[in-house]
């Protein structure tokens, strides 16, 4: 991740490191402080504190306060610029007053976090509008991945055949594990476990405790089909009329809260149809994607092997990461009346990003030489390049891609140039 912090001093931004449980934000705080240090820092102007620590509980509202005056006695030379890190900041009250007044008076370069029930990710950026800077911590991405596993990923266009078979085989891991650190080397039922073990907590602690927004039963039920339907449209109406088939109580205002809180959670998202609209449908038809392709799979049945589906769940979450922020239709779905769907169309043209159009597919058919003509392709594959081509001729744009497990290929269609690339090659950016 980008991340350059700015060298101490008073009215700077606010940096805060937002989202979901377990994804890592706390050692990518020690990862910003050891970098720091490296870059010559000294140790002493490195402030780390986490509040959730038993020992100075219970707060007060001069908590925080006499905590920095104890690091200022403790390093006096610190008034003259320090970076200050702190993790669990919804723990002590009045943090927000605390944090907007040492920026104001203070040289310092203030780093925040916080989860729970008392603070979603969108929080901190909103209890400080105007004066934050948010960045998003995701589960390990395909190269982050490959890092941990001791996997080679450098120098890909010039990489064996055997190097790049051990790439596919570890992207098609990755679609099975997916990326929260701490399950990378448990065995599968454990890893499994654990990952269910994650989905409650958020849907108990980060949404229920905080929002009270519809029983346990109803809240369980709806994310875990939420998380089952990733890569899938998903309608609220068919999830009502689900949850009151069972017995349980709910409405349609309820759900589409409950919806909009796992999103705060970074547990589900959505995805709505591009529009030129300047106007917002929240209600409008949309797929839904899980934070995490391996958390996807370990709350489905165990019959359902999707392999599309989590394929598809990684690559949004993939241009998530890249392309980030909260802007409207930054990745959208592209459908038209004689294009049913494009999975992806992603950009912002207001900050000079060119559009992209990106289908996924497990496979194309071209491995099996028939050839590279659409025209060619067996039926069921021809959809996914047709469309394409479709949405080509209606966006004006001459080329596109499809991401496969392991197809390559380049071919000429009416509107362009169709790039076949095999999944692990465009995750690591080639």
């Amino acid at each position: 991740m980008d991340f350059d912090l700015p060298k101490p001093k008073q009215h700077n931004l606010i940096y805060s490191i937002v989202g979901v449980r377990r994804c890592g934000k706390t050692f990518f705080l020690y990862q910003l402080m050891d970098r720091l240090m490296r870059e010559g820092v000294p140790r002493d102007r490195i402030f780390h504190f986490t509040l959730d620590d038993e020992r100075v509980m219970p707060f007060s509202e001069r908590t925080l306060s006499d905590l920095l005056d104890a690091y200022y006695k403790l390093v006096p030379e610190a008034v003259e610029g320090c970076y200050l890190f702190l993790d669990e900041i919804q723990e002590a009250p009045c943090w927000t007053n605390f944090v907007r007044r040492i920026s104001e008076q203070r040289k310092v370069t203030i780093v925040l976090t916080g989860s729970s029930s008392k603070l979603l990710s969108k929080d901190i950026p909103t209890h400080l509008r105007g004066r934050s800077l948010s960045k998003e911590i995701w589960p390990l991405g395909f190269d982050e991945y490959c890092d941990f596993r001791g996997v080679v990923h450098e120098g890909v266009e010039s990489l064996t055949a055997e190097a790049a078979g051990r790439l596919e085989v570890a992207f098609f891991e990755y679609l099975q594990v997916g990326g929260f650190p701490a399950v990378q080397n448990m065995l599968p039922l454990d890893r499994v476990q654990l990952l269910q073990g994650y989905a409650a907590e958020i849907v108990t602690k980060d949404v229920l405790e905080r929002f009270e927004t519809t029983s346990i039963r109803v809240a369980e039920r709806f994310a875990r089909n939420a998380l089952r339907s990733t890569g899938l449209k998903f309608s609220v109406n068919n999830q009502l009329k689900d949850i009151r088939a069972a017995g349980m109580s709910a409405s349609n205002e309820k759900l589409y809260a409950l919806l909009d809180d796992l999103e705060d959670a970074h547990l589900v998202f959505r995805v709505n149809d591009y529009t030129l609209s300047i106007k917002e449908n929240p209600r409008s038809s949309s797929k839904v994607y899980s934070v995490d392709p391996g958390l996807a799979l370990a709350v489905a049945p165990a019959s359902h092997l999707d392999v599309g589906q989590r394929l598809e769940t990684a690559v949004f979450v993939e241009l998530k990461r890249r392309f980030g922020a909260d802007r409207t239709n930054v990745i959208a779905t592209y459908s038209a009346v004689d294009c049913p769907e494009v999975d992806f169309i992603v950009g912002d043209v207001a900050l000079g990003d060119q559009h992209q159009l990106l289908q996924v597919a497990v496979r194309t058919g071209a491995e099996a030489g028939l050839g590279l003509s659409p025209d060619r392709l067996p039926k069921k594959y021809k959809s996914e390049i047709g469309n394409l081509e479709t949405a080509m001729k209606r966006s004006g744009l001459d080329t596109g891609a499809v991401i496969t497990l392991s197809e390559e290929a380049e071919f000429p269609v009416s509107s362009g140039t169709v790039r076949l690339v095999p999944a692990w090659k465009w995750f690591l950016g080639r």
